[in-house]
């Protein structure tokens, strides 16, 4: 190139360059056209590729270097047209086997170097000249290194087999090294001049076979293979290859170099420590048999992600990050974009102690990229919008000025350099044009990065100097102490002192406590001050206390969840806060302490999901679980029904959330929880038993739950959408479909078994006592012939049984039933077959053989007031007092029954309040009457809710209710008669 070209191509790219700068990479050019010799005008003319190869020969002393010494790859290179296009996912390896793959071993080394070198080249250039996002010059870097890695480990196999034999198992199928990229390698994330970090592990003991017979172990082989392909990527040429690092591995260098996969994995399970579960978070299998892989982190999981979430270990995170923050204190690291104070370190320690904490339970955060993390800590609610927007845009800049630094000489180095012409390519790399304005922008990324950083497990309070701060903490210390005088200590917030000290003593006296490990005491020490203080700003402060110490006790031996209170104040306060509110809902928590995590997400806990939300987060949730494992699915689903039945409590006691959603959101919890047990329960009864027979056949339907000829049809509280915190499931069971025989299963059953067998494991899964809990108690008496009726019914023989030998409290339990999930024909099948029966003729009036309707409801409301009815004296009964809510229920009932026939319209709903605004539009009573039976019928349920969180019977005093109950009883009465009246 002449001196002119140069010219031309350094003022087109960079107008005013400095005239060090200038001169620098002018002789450059100059070199590289003597390189090329004469094909200078071989390369393209374009202003692009012109201006794309003046800035790689400026800001990449390596690059430039690299193709004045080999011209030919800058040719290849522009001529391939490999600079313009990203590669796909495979290319890298189809490319490096086309080009290595036949080579004998003794050329394969120079092969896969220059190989390395031409993509690294091609990958510098689109990096430098911004053809190509951070994202894909990582994926980039890391699929290179993966396919050099991979070809490598095969055609040292291949070699080393022919020798010493092929390993096997113990049946004799051949076996191969599974090779885990660690770090940056397994997360996609390697930059220009990495390590690659690698941990070699066989699938299992053995022996090597050679013509039939064994030869050498199975360890030996696998050993010899690794030291063969660490002394493959071991190039001692002058320039650099990959720098293979195994201190990851099992008791690091004094470990074996290979181990077998169950060895590698009784090590985690006796020795691991947390720095290993931090480094096993991106540990992916990147050579040798990835499926086998892929298995042995899928065992490793329990050890790395905790089934709960796991703020057991903040200690050691906490120890992790002291020790960051006393190594970005060296006044060595002051440049440092990867270890120093702000740097990248500390995003990665942020979003990967949360994938610890968490990764348990949210399967999302056990990604490896951290942008992914961090993507799904604000979707999970673990982080603000902010939060992750700062350290993903950080995280992208620090990398990108990372790249730019090892771009330069292919070095690895994380150090903004002190030398200002260096400085100065390094901002005119990154698209600035004056280094200070670089350097701002440096300054206010690390400091960004640095201030989240500092504010990851930061809430142990300094030592409070007030005398009642004091006091606290002395009433905990010396809680056993013979010589305590409560008179010298100030307990704030609590009259009776001496309480305080006998409940405190009950929790130091019992066996959980007694059993703590030296670190659970230390945890409890911390938390119980807190406690005391906190609820002793409430008005009942003793008995918050009793709550909160009586929870404490639960969950104590699981320090984890003594973590979580004491690394978020915020979780404390709302625990605080339902305490003082609801004794149930601090009771609920103590049998299913996951939901403490709950508190952590005030947004949430008081916004329970609608209907829609709830079936997105149930499908989410079960999408993340493994459909065969029954226990598992069962555990969760209690969670999901824990963790929303909570949501729904804690809105209620908020004080502005009105009783119709509070039912109808427990009511929707229930609904998604039994679609989906029934969804696996009919997954597991077909793969057993095969379809029915009208899901067989050339022209059947696709098999779901929504054609399976199978319905759960819901009465009660559930039918009525007026669900409480304690009610259980009414259901009746029903099927469709002509008599037969399954087909497809492993054994062939006929119809009614096989529904039969779909009911019981309904049943089982709704009852069954898991580590997480029950799912509901279920009622199965409202089926024809109650107890020692079939569990299941045929919608014919239903029918049969409504219309000919149902009694009429078993019509009046049929107005609040209604299909809620199952087969949609069915459904409309019973929805038709219900209005039918509800609208037929009744006698109201008594015969010498038959009490008419009238009578009949009275004996049966009679009857359950004397079974039922709780006395006490000054009390008002709210549920079967006289005036209360079953006298409404009733009333409601005996209407509908007696006038459906002349007014089918009043049968239609299923829930009291529209029964009641029925009745009133046929002018069955009086709107007047509709709306005081509304209104009682909204406040006493609304009281029942409000002593259920309190723990309290459904007793109120009876000047609360007298005037409501009365104009009840007086409608009541109206319509059925007083019951001292009835002659039956």
């Amino acid at each position: 190139m002449d001196s002119n070209r140069i010219s031309g191509m350094i003022s087109q790219a960079f107008p005013g360059l400095a005239a060090p700068l200038t001169h620098t990479l002018a002789n450059r050019l100059d070199r590289l056209g003597q390189a090329l010799a004469g094909q200078s005008d071989a390369l393209p003319r374009t202003p692009e590729f012109q201006t794309g190869l003046t800035r790689v020969m400026l800001f990449s002393e390596y690059a430039a270097h690299a193709f004045i010494r080999q011209p030919e790859l800058l040719l290849d290179l522009a001529a391939s047209g490999d600079l313009d296009k990203p590669y796909g996912d495979d290319e890298y390896r189809e490319r490096v086997t086309q080009r290595c793959g036949e080579l004998e071993m003794d050329q394969l080394q120079d092969c896969l170097f220059t190989f390395k070198l031409r993509e690294n080249l091609r990958i510098a250039w689109r990096d430098l000249n911004r053809s190509a996002d951070l994202e894909e010059t990582l994926k980039d870097l890391s699929s290179l290194a993966e396919a050099c890695i991979q070809l490598g480990l095969s055609r040292l196999h291949q070699e080393l087999a022919f020798t010493r034999g092929t390993p096997t198992d113990d049946q004799g199928n051949p076996m191969e090294l599974i090779v885990l990229g660690m770090g940056k390698l397994g997360a996609h994330e390697l930059n220009f001049s990495s390590d690659i970090d690698l941990i070699f592990v066989y699938p299992e003991d053995g022996y090597t076979r050679l013509n039939g017979e064994m030869e050498t172990s199975n360890q030996d082989f696998f050993t010899r293979l690794a030291k063969r392909f660490l002394a493959l990527f071991a190039m001692d040429n002058g320039m650099n290859f990959y720098r293979v690092d195994t201190r990851l591995r099992p008791f690091g260098d004094a470990g074996p170099l290979v181990m077998s996969a169950s060895a590698f994995e009784d090590y985690y399970q006796a020795h691991g420590r947390e720095w290993e579960r931090y480094a096993m978070i991106k540990a992916r299998p990147v050579a040798g048999d990835i499926p086998a892989g892929n298995r042995l982190l899928k065992a490793l999981n329990p050890f790395i992600y905790r089934r709960y979430f796991d703020y057991g270990s903040f200690d050691s995170f906490r120890d992790m990050k002291q020790r960051i923050n006393l190594q970005v204190k060296n006044a060595q690291l002051k440049h440092n974009i990867k270890i120093g104070a702000g740097g990248i370190r500390e995003i990665e320690f942020f979003g990967q102690l949360f994938q610890l904490i968490r990764g348990g339970v949210e399967p999302d955060l056990r990604t490896r990229g951290i942008l992914k993390v961090l993507a799904f800590l604000y979707i999970h609610q673990c982080i603000r919008v902010e939060v992750r927007d700062d350290l993903t845009r950080c995280y992208i800049f620090l990398r990108e000025v990372e790249n730019r630094l090892q771009i330069h000489g292919d070095r690895q180095t994380h150090d903004i350099p002190e030398d200002s012409q260096r400085r100065e390519l390094l901002a005119l790399s990154m698209g600035y044009e004056e280094v200070t304005a670089f350097q701002a922008d440096l300054d206010q990324t690390l400091n960004c990065v640095h201030h989240h950083f500092s504010q990851l497990l930061v809430t142990e309070k300094q030592e409070k100097k007030d005398p009642a701060a004091r006091g606290l903490k002395e009433v905990w210390v010396r809680i056993d102490d013979p010589q305590l005088e409560l008179d010298q200590i100030q307990v704030s917030g609590y009259p009776d002192a001496k309480r305080v000290l006998d409940i405190l003593q009950s929790l130091s006296g019992h066996p959980n406590t007694r059993r703590l490990t030296p670190n659970g005491r230390k945890k409890l020490s911390r938390l119980i001050p807190e406690l005391l203080e906190k609820a002793g700003c409430c008005n009942d402060a003793e008995a918050v206390l009793t709550r909160l110490i009586d929870l404490v006790i639960t969950i104590e031996r699981r320090t984890c969840y003594l973590s979580l209170l004491i690394e978020n104040p915020g979780t404390l306060d709302a625990l605080v806060t339902l305490a003082r509110k609801s004794p149930w809902i601090i009771h609920f928590m103590s049998q299913h302490p996951v939901l403490l995590d709950e508190l952590m997400h005030p947004a949430s806990l008081y916004s329970p999901p609608d209907r829609e939300a709830l079936e997105s987060a149930m499908a989410a949730r079960m999408s993340k679980v493994d459909p065969e494992d029954g226990e598992y699915v069962l555990e969760e689903l209690n969670i999901f029904r824990q963790i929303n039945t909570l949501r729904v409590a804690a809105a209620d006691i908020s004080g502005n959330y009105p009783l119709m959603k509070v039912s109808d959101h427990l009511t929707y919890i229930a609904e998604t929880v039994l679609t989906q047990v029934l969804e696996l329960s009919w997954n597991t009864v077909v793969k057993k038993y095969g379809l029915p027979p009208h899901l067989v056949g050339e022209n059947a339907p696709a098999p779901t739950i929504n054609n399976a000829g199978f319905a759960i049809i819901a009465y009660g509280k559930v039918g009525g959408l007026e669900m409480g915190y304690k009610s259980d499931l009414d259901l009746v069971f029903l099927y469709r479909g002509e008599p037969g025989y399954t087909a497809g299963g492993q054994r062939d059953i006929d119809t009614v078994r096989f529904y039969s067998n779909l009911s019981q494991r309904i049943i089982h899964a709704l009852t069954l006592h898991t580590s997480a809990g029950t799912l509901y108690g279920a009622d199965m008496r409202l089926r024809p012939g109650g107890d020692a009726g079939m569990i299941v019914s045929h919608i014919e023989g239903f029918e049969d049984y409504l219309k000919n030998d149902a009694w009429t409290w078993e019509h009046q339990a049929l107005i609040r039933a209604r299909s809620i999930t199952g087969d949609t024909q069915l459904t409309e099948q019973f929805n038709a077959l219900r209005q039918e029966v509800l609208c037929l003729p009744r006698p109201v009036d008594d015969t010498p053989d038959q009490p008419g309707l009238k009578a009949q409801v009275a004996d049966m409301r009679q009857r359950l007031r004397q079974e039922k009815q709780q006395f006490e004296e000054g009390m008002f009964d709210l549920k079967q007092g006289h005036g209360g809510i079953v006298d409404i229920e009733f009333l409601v009932q005996y209407l509908t029954l007696n006038h459906a026939h002349t007014h089918p319209d009043v049968a239609v709903w299923t829930d009291n309040i529209r029964l009641l605004e029925g009745l009133s539009c046929e002018g069955l009573i009086t709107a007047e009457e509709s709306g005081l039976l509304q209104h009682a019928y909204v406040t006493m349920r609304q009281a029942i809710h409000r002593l259920t969180l309190k723990e309290q019977k459904a007793l109120v005093a009876e000047e609360r209710f007298q005037s409501t109950a009365d104009v009840v009883a007086r409608i009541y009465e109206e319509r059925l008669g007083r019951e001292n009246d009835l002659a039956l």
